[in-house]
């Protein structure tokens, strides 16, 4: 029965779904129907089984350099270390299988909020619901943009047109029609009537009523599931994988040359073997991926935080190269909180402003207050522009409720406060027909039949308006529209655009309706100025744009004078102004300015800015007022629709980038030291200072914490202060390169030089490489400290108080490690008094503070 709903009638398949067209299904119904067929989906992400990440830890050559050390390690009768180096294997398994499961699962709970949803007709209100929960029966709002949530026959439509390719192939958006007789056998791709999920609205409008969803929808029935982006690796990291292959090939060659010298100054073959493969594993960064990916997932979640869903992993390293930002104003600069604050008729302007007491707004002519009912002119302007509207009113305990375009929802109002009942105009005047807005004509209309006689409301553009109209409304009586008139009219209108107001023009024609589409003929009634306030933040989030190197572009359909007012609210120069933009206009925009060199983000809502949120570098969707097909063009959608938002996410991609630096300086830098301070001990004809147990240990406990503080570190003050980064600039620079490779040696020399005073005391043994163990782990977290920037110390960053535990907890774990005589024995150490304590303080401290020194004078040759 499924496959010919296209070829009943409307009332028909109402009947059958027992559905009432106005009122919708009831909430118990619609649980009910959900209960009884299930979710609205056709298919789901998969899940990658948890005993793939498992076997995805044991794939890396960091593993297969530990299986060898074990092996070395047992067959030279060091059962003991074999054992140690296998629970080191296994401890580092499962830290980076708990790693990538944490990051998998958040990055999961951020698909979950972007998930689709359907505007539906439920208990005669219009409510917008989760896309799965969509059942056989419901009302589906279609609008432009978006996409059908299920299968359903059309009940209305108006110049409706779906793009079907996903479903049948066909390239070319089909025409929908409401009333077509179709036979059962007709093709799936002739079925005018109907429309399918996994389409999409690209024109005009309709309600429809669900005829079926999930696997017994046409999509679900053929096979084909919903189209699943691949899981793609970021150039981020990328460049961190390269960086760890060509740490790789370094740390192997120099492990061979310390192992041969070890060999060469009469050290066991075995143990130096088992020492330079010990010392490669601790060379490698292998928790720079896992730490990678949780930097990128903690970014995302705090970008959410702040009101901005990351859609594609990329956007995050390019949100830090953003040199411009072209924005809309309305809704993004602005409240999308629209208010009627003026009205010009005739010659005269009308104020409407809130009353002392009550809820309904005054109009003011004069400053005389007006009855708006008794005033022909105004109520007729309030009747047409209530009735040339797509917003639902309903009526509640409450009063009347009103849903939809902000704009439109404040002409209902204005009709509202004039003592006008919305619903009762509706049903005085029933809508049979309607013009949609066109942005090529910047009309709308609407035709409406009561008993007594027909008329034809249209609201749009002034000069379009105007250009369609051959009389105006006078309080003596209709006027021919003069040129003089006209240019008055089109200055009043210039005049309400200057304070910052929306202006839009009504109009009329009583007694008919136009044959076709053709609007003309018409009456005009007078321009509606509205209000809509700037949003909160806005203008200080364009000056921090500003500070750090971001151009601002604002974006609007309005005319020319109306954006230059909101702008100077903004702070904005009349050259990062544009007005009366098309979808067109922005990719010009878009292309204009990546031709020169930039790095765009572009914001959009509509159907029509699908294409430039495409081309931009960053695409920007509006989560509340924005279309499907925009947010799914989109790498970025805002869940507050607001400006500031951007700013910040532009701020928190700046952050995740720096610190993901941050943390690749420590671990390069760290691990250096541990490979000069055993290789220029070797070559001087000194015993390692390590054991390879003390390097394990190293290496997994020491790396970890202050690795996962600087993930964390919040931002340095003067992140938005800074220019733009190239993108083509490399992860690690050159100068960052042999930035890195001095303070290596630095760090290497502080442990060395506690080593070597211990040797040169009391001779190589148990003490001296306890000395060299304790001082390199403690050396760890105060690098950590002078990596959290390049520029100042760490005394004057915002306080980072993980990176104080990481601190604290590496002393306590690292007093066990020689004083706990289980695990002292294990890793070869000895108890320190408390004068070798002081002496390792003393000795990991010159290093340190001499590199904070060196950083503050760089800061001061950079200023001069």
């Amino acid at each position: 029965m499924s496959q010919e709903w296209h070829a009943l009638s409307p009332s028909a398949v109402l009947k059958l779904l027992t559905v009432d067209a106005e009122a919708g299904l009831s909430a118990d119904e619609a649980r009910r129907r959900l209960a009884r067929v299930g979710p609205n989906a056709v298919g789901e992400y998969p899940d990658t089984p948890l005993w793939r990440l498992v076997l995805a830890q044991f794939r890396s050559l960091v593993v297969l350099l530990l299986l060898a050390a074990s092996v070395i390690a047992a067959l030279l009768g060091e059962h003991v270390e074999a054992l140690a180096i296998l629970a080191a294997l296994l401890l580092n398994a499962g830290i980076g299988f708990f790693t990538e499961w944490r990051a998998r699962l958040s990055l999961a709970k951020l698909r979950v909020l972007t998930v689709p949803q359907a505007l539906v007709r439920r208990e005669g209100n219009v409510v917008r619901i989760r896309a799965a929960e969509v059942v056989p029966g419901d009302l589906l709002i279609l609008e432009a943009g978006a996409h059908v949530p299920a299968d359903a026959r059309l009940v209305r439509g108006s110049r409706l047109r779906t793009a079907e390719a996903a479903l049948t192939g066909e390239s070319v958006p089909v025409d929908k029609d409401v009333d077509a007789r179709l036979a059962p056998e007709t093709s799936l791709g002739d079925r005018r009537t109907m429309v399918y999920l996994g389409t999409t609205v690209v024109a005009g409008s309709g309600l429809a009523v669900a005829t079926a969803t999930g696997l017994a929808t046409e999509l679900g029935r053929i096979g084909q599931l919903v189209a699943l982006a691949e899981e793609r690796t970021t150039p981020l990291e990328r460049h961190v994988e390269e960086l760890g292959r060509r740490l790789i090939g370094f740390a192997l060659g120099t492990c061979g040359v310390v192992g041969l010298a070890g060999i060469l100054h009469g050290q066991p073959v075995g143990l130096m073997l088992e020492t330079a493969l010990t010392l490669a594993i601790a060379a490698i960064p292998e928790g720079l991926p896992a730490v990678t990916t949780v930097a990128l997932a903690a970014g995302l979640w705090r970008i959410a935080r702040s009101g901005a869903l990351v859609r594609r992993l990329p956007a995050v390293e390019t949100l830090g190269s953003t040199t411009v930002i072209c924005s809309d104003k309305t809704g993004t600069m602005t409240e999308n909180r629209m208010a009627v604050s003026r009205l010009h008729i005739g010659q005269e302007t009308i104020a409407v402003v809130p009353r002392i007491s009550g809820t309904a707004r005054a109009f003011v002519r004069d400053d005389v207050v007006l009855d708006p009912l008794a005033d022909t002119q105004l109520a007729r302007l309030l009747t047409v522009g209530a009735l040339v509207n797509d917003a639902s009113v309903t009526r509640g305990s409450d009063g009347l409720a009103f849903h939809g375009d902000p704009t439109e929802i404040a002409l209902l109002a204005a009709a509202q406060d004039a003592g006008l009942d919305p619903i009762a105009l509706g049903r005085r005047w029933p809508r049979r027909g309607e013009i949609p807005f066109d942005p090529a004509v910047r009309l709308m209309a609407t035709y409406h039949e009561a008993e007594d006689g027909r008329m034809l409301c249209v609201k749009g553009a002034p000069a379009a308006v105007l250009e369609a109209s051959i009389q105006y409304d006078t309080r003596a009586g209709l006027a021919p529209l003069t040129e003089e008139t006209r240019a008055a009219l089109l200055e009043a209108n210039r005049a309400l655009a200057r304070n910052g107001l929306r202006v839009l023009a009504m109009a009329w024609r009583p007694g008919g309706w136009p044959e076709g589409d053709s609007i003309e003929g018409l009456t005009f009634l007078g321009f509606v100025g509205l209000e809509d306030p700037v949003r909160t933040g806005v203008r200080e989030a364009i000056a921090s744009c500003a500070m750090a190197g971001i151009r601002t572009i604002m974006l609007t359909g309005d005319q020319r004078s109306t954006a230059e007012a909101v702008g100077r609210q903004l702070g904005l120069a009349p050259e990062s102004i544009r007005s009366r933009v098309s979808p067109q206009d922005k990719l010009d925009l878009i292309a204009a300015f990546q031709a020169k060199g930039d790095i765009v983000a572009m914001t959009g809502d509509g159907v029509n800015d699908a294409p430039a949120l495409a081309r931009a570098d960053i695409g920007v969707a509006m989560g509340r007022h924005g279309t499907d097909i925009a947010r799914e063009a989109a790498d970025i959608v805002l869940t507050d629709d607001n400006f500031a938002t951007i700013a910040r996410a532009v701020e928190e991609g700046r952050v995740i980038y720096a610190n993901l630096r941050k943390v690749i300086h420590f671990l390069f830098t760290c691990n250096l030291s541990e490979i000069l301070a055993i290789f220029v001990a070797i070559l001087l004809g000194f015993p390692a200072p390590l054991l390879p147990l003390q390097i394990l240990w190293v290496n997994l406990v020491t790396d970890i914490l202050p690795a996962m503080a600087l993930i964390r570190d919040p931002a340095e003050p003067d992140v938005m202060r800074r220019p733009p980064r190239d993108r083509q600039d490399a992860l690690v620079s050159w100068r960052l390169g042999r930035r890195m490779l001095a303070e290596g040696a630095l760090l290497s020399a502080g442990v060395l030089g506690a080593y070597l005073w211990t040797v040169w005391q009391d001779g190589p043994g148990p003490r001296a490489t306890t000395i060299a163990f304790v001082a390199l782990v403690l050396i760890h977290p105060l690098q950590a400290m002078n990596c959290r920037s390049e520029r100042v110390g760490w005394w004057r960053l915002p306080s980072n108080g993980l990176t104080w535990a990481a601190l604290g907890v590496l002393w306590g774990i690292q007093w066990a490690a020689v004083s706990w005589t289980p695990l002292a024995r294990l890793l070869g150490t000895v108890s320190l008094t408390a004068g070798d304590w002081g002496l390792v303080t003393l000795w990991i401290l010159c290093p340190v503070l001499l590199l904070e020194a060196l950083k503050i004078a760089r800061a001061r040759v950079r200023r001069r």
